[in-house]
């Protein structure tokens, strides 16, 4: 079975964000913790969309 990952680094990127905004009264830099982990998963994401282009280029 192929694993598609980019897939869960997007869901995990708006997971992140959301859980962030769901603990901003309880911890206060929760929302900040979110959107960085967000913008990580994010950055994995496009990455890993990049290697797929130049795969599907060499073929």
């Amino acid at each position: 079975m192929k694993k598609n990952y980019i897939t869960m680094f997007l869901l995990l990127n708006a997971s992140s964000i959301m859980a962030g905004l769901a603990l901003r009264p309880v911890v206060d830099s929760a929302l900040l913790v979110g959107a960085g982990l967000g913008t990580i998963f994010l950055f994995c994401t496009i990455v890993l969309v990049g290697k797929r282009e130049k795969q599907t280029k060499a073929q």
